[in-house]
């Protein structure tokens, strides 16, 4: 019994030398990524807002880690550079729907990286944050629904009127408002669902057989309503911060120097993250950059399948930043409604479900 015993351990001991678990290597290389996720965090405090701590944005990368499928297995460098641009901005990773360090499989390099995908209530806390905005929108119109918008010279009359009987029916157009503090306003133009797909068709990842993969296939509502979002804030007065953060949306952060510019250190790769779709069928050609080939890895590399986080609200162009993920609720205030000079309401954001 002893000599088991003595043996168990000494197995034990020469897994945790060698970098191993014993038992494929999933959990040490996790716990070196927690590990070094703790080191990191007088880094994170010191790229942090004024008066901000880096504690709970530790505690929220290691829940990612832990949870996000495959996160555990990207390059230490890449999630490091994800969380360090979430500490700048002051957002949360996987909470509140802030934003989200997500994997993509770089074909060419042969490993996993990480890419932060800011969400849609990211955006929408920078933009209240920056002090110019006090409410930002994002609908679906449906079927069922009454929707008129009329442009004038010196003012838009816009009507979304809400069918209260039966279901909602199909999604027909998505538009966002914005209303500012000094009584101005911004609203996009709509967009048909035509219109919207073209986008997707134009921005979203595909296998190697065409299809579409992501969150574009899976939550195409979503997707629309950050897209909108995303055209909405580039007609507001943007504050360094939402500036830096449509910059660094999707990207690859290549330094995690605290005292960098995130926008200056972010690469865009052209895989965009998510669950990949894979054929084995060899690809037709080699990517002109070095990020990517939509594969997974070979099967002697493949991870076991952790608890996958749930989708994203996505987005979907690298230079619309149109990814976001998981299901969250709205911050306080969100749909509570914005009144105009004569008592008018402007549209109300919806319940956003991120999956």
């Amino acid at each position: 019994m002893s000599n088991n015993r003595g043996g168990n351990l000494r197995d034990r001991v020469a897994a945790q030398r060698n970098g191993t678990d014993g038992g494929g290597g999933e959990i040490a290389q996790r716990d070196s990524l927690e590990a070094q996720i703790k080191r990191m965090a007088p880094e994170f405090e010191l790229a942090m807002p004024h008066g901000r701590e880096a504690t709970q944005l530790v505690r929220d990368a290691i829940t990612c880690l832990r949870k996000i499928e495959k996160l555990d297995a990207c390059d230490a460098n890449s999630l490091l550079g994800a969380l360090m641009t979430c500490a700048q901005l002051g957002l949360r990773p996987a909470v509140l729907g802030h934003a989200w360090p997500l994997p993509y499989w770089d074909g060419k390099a042969g490993r996993y990286r990480a890419q932060l995908v800011i969400g849609y209530l990211g955006y929408v806390e920078l933009a209240y944050r920056s002090g110019k905005v006090t409410a930002i929108t994002s609908r679906i119109v449906r079927q069922s629904e009454r929707f008129d918008i009329t442009y004038h010279e010196d003012r838009d009359e816009l009507i979304h009127k809400p069918s209260v009987d039966g279901l909602p029916g199909e999604i027909r157009a998505f538009y966002s408002t914005a209303r500012l503090v000094n009584n101005g306003y911004t609203v996009t133009e709509p967009w048909s669902v035509a219109r919207m797909e073209a986008h997707r068709d134009q921005h979203a990842p595909r296998n190697r057989s065409g299809g579409l993969v992501g969150p574009w296939k899976d939550n195409f509502p979503a997707m629309g309503q950050k897209t909108m979002v995303l055209q909405n804030c580039r007609l507001l007065p943007k504050s360094e911060e939402l500036a830096i953060a449509i910059d660094a949306d999707e990207g690859l952060r290549v330094n995690i120097d605290p005292r960098t510019n995130a926008a200056e250190v972010t690469e865009h790769p052209d895989a965009i993250p998510g669950q990949v779709e894979h054929s084995d069928e060899p690809p037709t050609q080699q990517p002109e950059r070095e990020s990517t080939t939509l594969s997974e890895p070979p099967s002697s590399q493949r991870r076991p399948r952790q608890q996958s986080a749930p989708a994203a609200e996505q987005p979907g162009s690298q230079q619309d930043g149109d990814q976001s993920q998981l299901p969250v609720e709205d911050p306080p205030g969100l749909n509570e409604p914005a009144r105009d000079e004569n008592g008018g309401v402007d549209p109300a954001d919806p319940k956003i479900a991120w999956g």
